[in-house]
């Protein structure tokens, strides 16, 4: 284990940041907390309470950057989110991403904001995929699924025989075999079963950015004034290897990232570097040779 310069992603983490004109705040979060019963009729849902707590969460983070809101520099948002699906039935990332575009509509019309023209998702004005399952205006993105081992039948009965199965609901590997899957520890099996490593989990939620980067640019380049927030809800599994690869931390190491806590990636104006701060710590994000290609 390496002394960890971020040890962990608090709710605390996402907050307001002061976006420059031409400039871009991109929200990457994890989503709240659910419920895991796989016997509940609410199985793969956010909790009522905690749905409550981060749609308020949501509106003091909307009030505040709506609160340097001008004609001459206009805040828009564009809501993102992973479509995964908790046995069949909740999506608990997409209804966290509901909670927070919900606020921002809220924050709007108390600004005196018009929601249809600054939510991108809302505004005629552009064309953004909705998620028609659902019938919701939220932009899905694939690659900011949650780890895609559950595919692998084989991978997980050998974790299970190997580490034990889970006490109680969810995925019925226990926590021995989370932390081995995290570490590669068995890459070798992991390989022979098909299934998707940390590695590529890291590659494909840096590609994520690097496409909201170069929508950002896009959308600069017609609203040179104009400040963005992509706000893209997701999963601990993509968020915290993509920490520990920015801070330099081992894949043994464990970074935490609590529900409905993320990272605000900061993004100047015609800038391409990225730079996130969690727990009083500034990193410069890095994409990779996967992320660019």
């Amino acid at each position: 284990m390496s002394e960890l310069t971020i040890p962990s992603i608090e709710k605390s983490d996402i907050k307001a940041v002061k976006i420059e004109p031409g400039g871009t705040a991109i929200v990457l979060q994890r989503h709240e907390k659910y419920e895991r019963s796989r016997d509940s009729d609410k199985s793969g849902s956010v909790f009522e309470e905690d749905a409550a707590e981060a749609r308020k969460r949501a509106l003091d983070f909307f009030t505040q950057e709506l609160a340097g809101d001008t004609d001459e520099s206009p805040i828009f948002v564009l809501f993102a989110s992973s479509d995964t699906q908790y046995n069949d039935m909740g999506r608990r990332s997409l209804e966290t991403a509901q909670l927070a575009q919900d606020a921002c509509a809220e924050a709007m019309v108390a600004a005196g904001v018009e929601p249809n023209q600054r939510i991108i998702n809302f505004s005629s004005d552009f064309t953004t995929k909705r998620f028609k399952e659902t019938d919701q205006d939220i932009r899905p993105v694939t690659k900011l699924r949650e780890p895609d081992i559950f595919s692998s039948a084989d991978y997980i009965n050998h974790l299970r025989d190997k580490y034990g199965k889970e006490d109680g609901p969810g995925t019925g590997i226990s926590k021995k075999a989370w932390a081995a899957h995290e570490a590669d520890e068995e890459k070798e099996a992991r390989e022979k079963f098909g299934a998707e490593g940390v590695g590529e989990i890291l590659g494909r939620t840096q590609k994520s950015i690097h496409v909201f980067e170069q929508y950002a640019a896009m959308f600069h380049r017609s609203r040179p004034n104009a400040r963005l927030v992509i706000w893209a809800t997701s999963h601990y599994d993509t968020i915290s290897p993509l920490v520990k690869d920015a801070t330099g931390a081992t894949l043994k190491d464990y970074v935490p990232v609590d529900y409905g806590a993320g990272i605000v990636i900061e993004v100047g104006p015609g800038s391409n570097e990225a730079v996130f701060e969690a727990q009083g710590q500034k990193t410069l994000l890095k994409l990779g040779k996967i992320a660019t290609r």
